[in-house]
């Protein structure tokens, strides 16, 4: 069987001159592999230093493929995924950093942030510790050990480190600022102002101190004093949310309800995927009894953060009130599926079944409760009590005044992590037309080949060259110029060819049926032709979900003589795709080792929920395509549905070194904590 070669085109220049290059990249020996060491060093600097922190890792990449054992490179792509908040991965590059250089202490200190970022405090404070061994005066060790022992809750020993801190590096701002917030938490408030009053006579025009000065006159009760900062930090910059967030809170502490309506709007406006705002926003429409705006933010919240509990429970307390009863029970089931021992779930549920005429789910459900009651308050004796509490809707209504995720400020620097886009897999592998300059137009559409493939695009004289993709296509404008070409291809006495590039183009142009025939024709007089039965597979698969989705569409609302009427959409059954997975595997028998092949058939497998098999097609075309950031993907996503978070943030972290920006949005949700 031939043998696969690989080569990505994201940034690289033209045909088989680039194929040469990366081949004779992989033999160069010494000199020539340090040049390229150097060049590519240098260009991942230059990207860093311009925040263009994705094409740094590009650069970073090709530089530890000409010389592994360059630590530097290593450390800088760490430096990199770090700013893009791929913390798991950014983790890894200092370790290998560290295993080339173990003096080097800046990589302790930022594998040790790292940590801190993924809560694993112990871990930060051993790196922290073990790079002041190496040098007991670097300030920025200090101050980072100092944040970790503030998430340490150690609040007296994060005050002792920036006070070590400002005796090398005396009246830094940021130093006082933070010394000041450990100084609050460790409850010396006194210390606290004065550390945060220096930090702005030292730098007035941080908003970030005022900010964090309002925040203690918040919780000091200074109400007035904690406004006047917020107001003050707003007037710096009137692009941060978080400043309006906080600011709410000051004034529904005041009980100024429609100023905080109009801070939470500020807050939306900024940052339309804000669920916290959304769900604080929610509670004060509620208790002013608007009920509308109330159920469209609590609707928002369960579509940004569908495991939210208590959003579909306080939905469902609206929809009590309002004697939805049905809406209701869906609700309480809802967050009783997430939480199976939610107590006021199961009481709240009680009451709308009984309201329903269902004394036996009610009865259940009571039951349930108490025994959920009597196991968490064990020697308790007023069980009554304890049940009036539990149903007391009230008990889950209170506005949360912790921080969100706050991304304006972020966004404004283009940093691809805080990008809202959203997050679908991978399209299918197939082969398609490509040239050059669609291949560079489609940065995130990298191209594969194969050896026959490779051979093919070398050989043929008419200038067509193919290649895996899930995104470069013959664009429309191409297809006159293709047709004339293919029809050469007939004349050439290669049928079953003219009819793949025939099948190719009618893909292009959104015609799968014709496509499907095509291939259908390229069978026929081929049957080993094993490209037609990967395209034909992915093809008839797109074909299959688009019926379905038509079908699913007209079902929705039909028309009779007395009007319109829905009709059950649950009785049209998803496709099973078992004409594209009798392709796939047909195409394994022939071609074991086509990583593409188990590629789609792994999105297949995910189509049709058999995720445990599809997790293991993925794995199978990663081992024989290593470079495949599609693959490392999907599987991530599939991982992630599973709840395999750790699993599936690694491959993220993969997935964005080799070129795919979005899995670090995903990254940013998903992979906070190990």
């Amino acid at each position: 069987m031939d043998k696969k070669v690989h080569l990505r085109f994201v940034n690289k220049g033209k045909g088989l001159f680039f194929l040469v290059t990366f081949l004779m990249l992989l033999l160069s020996q010494g000199t020539t592999a340090q040049v390229s060491y150097r060049h590519f060093l240098l260009a991942g600097q230059m990207e860093l230093s311009r925040e263009n922190y994705v094409a740094a890792i590009n650069n970073f990449n090709t530089a530890i493929q000409s010389n592994a054992e360059g630590f530097e490179a290593w450390f800088l792509r760490g430096i990199a995924k770090y700013s893009l908040g791929d913390y798991q991965g950014a983790a890894s590059d200092f370790s290998y950093t560290i295993a080339m250089h173990p003096l080097y202490t800046r990589a302790y200190l930022y594998r040790g942030i790292c940590s801190d970022q993924m809560h694993n405090y112990q871990a930060a404070l051993a790196d922290f510790d073990h790079a002041l061994t190496l040098d007991p005066f670097d300030v920025e060790v200090l101050a980072a050990r100092g944040e970790a022992k503030i998430h340490f809750h150690d609040y007296a020993g994060a005050v002792k480190d920036y006070s070590a801190a400002l005796q090398l590096k005396p009246n830094n701002p940021l130093y006082l600022l933070n010394r000041g917030v450990a100084n609050h938490l460790a409850r010396n408030d006194t210390a606290a102002l004065a550390d945060l009053r220096k930090s702005i006579q030292l730098d007035s025009y941080n908003p970030e101190v005022f900010i964090k000065r309002g925040m203690i006159y918040y919780e000091l009760d200074s109400l007035q004093q904690s406004l006047k900062d917020y107001h003050k930090a707003v007037s710096m910059d009137s692009t941060y949310p978080f400043t309006y967030f906080q600011r709410a809170l000051t004034y529904l502490k005041m009980k100024d309800t429609t100023a905080v309506l109009r801070d939470y709007s500020h807050v939306l406006a900024l940052d339309t995927t804000n669920a916290l705002t959304y769900y604080n926003r929610a509670l004060v429409e509620a208790s002013q009894k608007d009920y509308q705006a109330a159920l469209s933010d609590f609707n928002n919240v369960i579509a940004l953060n569908p495991n939210n509990i208590y959003a579909w429970f306080n939905r469902g307390i609206l929809h009590l009130e309002h004697k939805k009863y049905a809406d209701a029970e869906t609700d309480f089931s809802k967050s009783i599926t997430l939480f199976p021992d939610f107590v006021g779930g199961y009481i709240n549920r009680s009451i709308v079944r009984n309201r329903l005429g269902n004394q036996k789910g009610a009865f259940s459900d009571r039951k349930k409760a108490a025994f959920l009651i009597a196991m968490a308050n064990k020697g308790t004796k007023d069980a009554g009590m304890l049940y009036r509490r539990y149903a007391d809707s009230i008990y889950f209504r209170k506005i949360i005044r912790f921080q969100g995720d706050f991304l304006s400020g972020e966004m404004k620097r283009g940093r691809v992590q805080f990008s809202r886009i959203q997050i679908a897999p991978k399209p299918d592998m197939q082969v398609m037309i490509y040239n050059e300059q669609e291949a560079e137009d489609k940065k995130d559409a990298p191209v594969y080949f194969d050896e026959k493939i490779v051979r093919y695009n070398a050989d043929n004289e008419m200038g067509i060259r193919l290649g895996f993709s899930t995104g470069i296509q013959g664009k429309s404008s191409r297809i006159k110029e293709l047709e004339a070409k293919d029809k050469k291809i007939l004349q050439s006495g290669d049928t079953a060819g003219y009819f793949f590039i025939q099948g190719i183009m009618y893909y292009a142009a959104h015609h799968n049926l014709r496509s499907i025939h095509a291939y259908d024709s390229t069978l026929l007089y081929n049957s080993q032709f094993v490209y037609a039965l990967l395209n034909r597979g992915a093809t008839q698969l797109e074909q299959d979900n688009y019926l379905w989705s038509e079908q699913q569409y007209k079902s929705t609302v039909g028309i009779h003589k007395t009007g319109f009427t829905s009709n059950a959409q649950s009785l049209i059954r998803p496709p099973d795709h078992k004409l594209s997975l009798t392709d796939y595997n047909r195409l394994i028998r022939l071609y074991p080792s086509l990583p593409y092949v188990y590629y789609n058939r792994a999105n297949l497998k995910t189509d049709i929920r058999k995720f445990q098999r599809a997790i293991d097609d993925y794995s199978m075309a990663i081992k024989l395509e290593p470079g495949m950031a599609e693959a490392y993907f999907n599987r991530a996503l599939v991982l992630l549905y599973l709840k395999e978070n750790k699993l599936a943030c690694k491959d993220l972290s993969k997935a964005g070194e080799l070129g795919i920006s979005e899995a670090y949005n995903i990254i940013k949700r998903y992979c906070g904590k190990e």
